[in-house]
């Protein structure tokens, strides 16, 4: 079998992370002792000849991974590849749109089979059905095309269910789902061997650190209505024990030189026990292993001690992403957020007192939020980065996604599902607010756009994350003077930056071409402009 991993979008710009994803698929078929390979197209200059390296008789199946966004341009650029060669070998997609949007991925053309939710066990178990001539009917957690064309589900139905007055919610799924995988110990290791670890940039640091990105569990316990993640992981948090979290830990360090490791659970402490357990064991490194992660909360640091606050900074902390949503209590009720700013300020002034750099995510222009309600947010922004010299915010645009309580809230009141699955290419923080208007005004749609972009570049502390791209570190240095001053005046009018911004990417466009002698495709580049025209 072969996995490949697509091209993800602008974010390859940034960093490449290791495709813990289908290292986690391959983990099962590895284990077995059967013939895995990976390719990861970010990272060889060779995709075809790899490929085709890769194919060999006893091939039966080619898996890919693609997320929501452009990633499912570059994943359909794969199928089409893969199919054009080796028409007989069944291409399987996974990962969060197969698992979002199942029936109309598995319904196109080049795609002959989804899995749904965790892909541990089933893509092995569907490898050894493709490879034993078995029926696939009673194969819990896939959709497939019968000979006719026919799509099958095996992977049953979605119901969201409210369970509070104030919102949270549950989500069920019905009638032949595969079971989430509870004990994650119980999965073999993951295969770093399929990988060659020195192609990753997973994370800059100043001081040229090797970094590896690491999953020590899965799901997240909370119900925020936007969050896709209680439909992929049907409300359950599962993570690792606190041993296997450090055995992982001190495989990457001992054997893969790896000084910086970006937890990127949805929930990294998981239980209170199980967090400090993780820090106690980190501590013994002396801080020449450091940690940062996406899946922390406010409302979780608010509540450590002094003795925990500095256990969290020994262990080695690099830098935390907290996800703050909004800077109105309103808002955050709306949302189902479960915290308080309060408590967000509260976790802010600590960190303030440590060498801790802090990411604050927001999002603005949710259903029924008033103009009012998202300069409020750009407000609380500036609050916290003037508590906390250390830290910055960056602000997104609302997207609804599949299955959440806002998707359908989005859906009533004007914004129109993509019909087809090159569609959804545009449906990322990037581009679909300029394609998928919905509900807003053309007015308040150009201030959302203008908050998102200026958040990148009003404050010096996000420079490290470009540390990687000498375009994206010249941009930065020039543009920053003027995102700062809207920011600090909170003026979002007259945004030409945008215009600034697609020709900048036109002119990397032509470069890229004339390098590496390939036609210029202007009908191509110009689509992509009209994409994320106003």
């Amino acid at each position: 079998m072969i996995l490949i991993q697509p091209y993800t979008g602008t974010w390859d710009e940034m960093s490449v992370r290791h495709p813990e994803g289908l290292l986690a698929v391959a983990a099962v078929p590895v284990d077995k002792g059967y013939d895995v390979r990976l390719i990861d197209q970010r990272v060889t200059s060779t995709f075809e000849q790899d490929l085709d390296e890769a194919v060999g008789p006893e091939t039966k199946l080619i898996g890919l991974t693609a997320i929501t966004g452009q990633q499912i341009k570059y994943a359909l650029k794969v199928t089409k590849l893969v199919k054009e060669r080796y028409p007989n070998i069944p291409v399987c997609w996974g990962g969060v749109h197969a698992t979002l949007v199942p029936e109309q991925t598995a319904s196109h053309p080049l795609v002959d089979f989804c899995v749904v939710g965790d892909g541990d066990l089933v893509f092995c178990e569907l490898y050894e059905h493709l490879r034993d001539g078995k029926s696939l009917e009673g194969l819990r957690g896939i959709i497939y095309k019968e000979k006719n064309g026919v799509v099958r589900s095996n992977v049953g139905e979605v119901e969201l269910k409210t369970v509070t007055e104030e919102g949270s919610y549950m989500v069920l799924r019905k009638n032949g789902s595969a079971d989430v995988i509870r004990d994650l110990d119980s999965l073999p290791e993951l295969p770093y061997k399929l990988l060659d670890m020195d192609s990753y940039n997973v994370f800059f640091t100043e001081d040229g650190r090797k970094s590896a990105t690491m999953n020590t569990s899965r799901g997240c316990p909370f119900r925020c209505k936007f969050c896709s993640d209680p439909v992929l992981n049907e409300g359950k948090w599962r993570g690792f024990s606190a041993e296997r979290v450090l055995e992982k830990v001190d495989h990457l360090y001992t054997e893969h030189g790896i000084r910086m490791i970006y937890f990127q659970d949805d929930y990294f402490p998981g239980s209170k026990r199980r967090f400090i357990e993780v820090l106690e064991g980190l501590k013994k490194y002396n801080r020449d292993i450091g940690w940062c992660t996406l899946g922390i909360r406010a409302d979780t640091l608010s509540k450590l001690n002094d003795e925990q606050w500095d256990l969290l900074y020994e262990s080695g902390c690099h830098s935390l992403e907290i996800g703050i949503e909004s800077g109105n209590e309103r808002v955050i009720k709306l949302v189902n957020k479960a915290e308080t700013l309060d408590e967000m300020r509260e976790s802010n002034l600590k960190l303030a007192k440590y060498d801790i750099k802090v990411k604050y995510t927001m999002i603005v222009g949710f259903p029924g939020e008033t103009e009012e309600e998202i300069m409020d947010t750009v407000k609380f922004a500036m609050e916290l980065e003037r508590d906390n010299p250390n830290c910055y915010s960056l602000i997104f645009p609302f997207m609804p996604i599949v299955g959440t309580p806002f998707y359908y809230d989005a859906v009533d009141i004007g914004f129109k599902n993509p019909e087809t699955l090159e569609e959804w290419e545009s449906m990322d923080f990037d581009m679909w607010t300029k394609k998928y208007r919905g509900w807003a005004s053309p007015e308040l749609t150009r201030k959302l756009e203008a908050i998102n972009f200026t958040s990148y570049f009003h404050n010096k502390n996000v420079g490290y994350k470009f540390g990687g791209s000498a375009l994206l570190r010249i941009s930065f240095k020039l543009y920053h003077p003027i995102a700062k001053w809207r920011f600090k005046t909170q003026n979002f009018n007259y945004f030409i930056e945008d215009h600034l911004k697609d020709g900048l990417l036109y002119g990397k466009y032509l470069v890229r071409r004339l390098l590496t002698n390939k036609p210029l495709r202007f009908d191509y580049f110009q689509k992509s402009l009209n994409a994320s025209e106003v």
